[in-house]
């Protein structure tokens, strides 16, 4: 029989609850949270930090994925 496991005991998931309240507590929308992230990534950016580009995005059909 397997046993089940509580989410909230993965010290993983616990800081992420954790980060969670904190921004609810800083924070009263998600704009709010939005713009205070791009201030700091503009902030990181400014004292030399590289960001890691974004995937190409795939909401065009590629041709050579289709299956014959």
């Amino acid at each position: 029989m397997k046993e089940k496991l509580d989410a909230r005991t993965d010290p993983v998931l616990e800081e992420c609850y954790r980060m969670k309240e904190a921004f609810a507590a800083k924070f009263n929308s998600a704009q709010e949270l939005h713009d205070y992230l791009k201030a700091e990534q503009k902030k990181f950016k400014a004292m030399g930090w590289k960001y890691a580009p974004l995937p190409p995005s795939r909401t065009k059909e590629d041709p050579s994925e289709k299956e014959t």
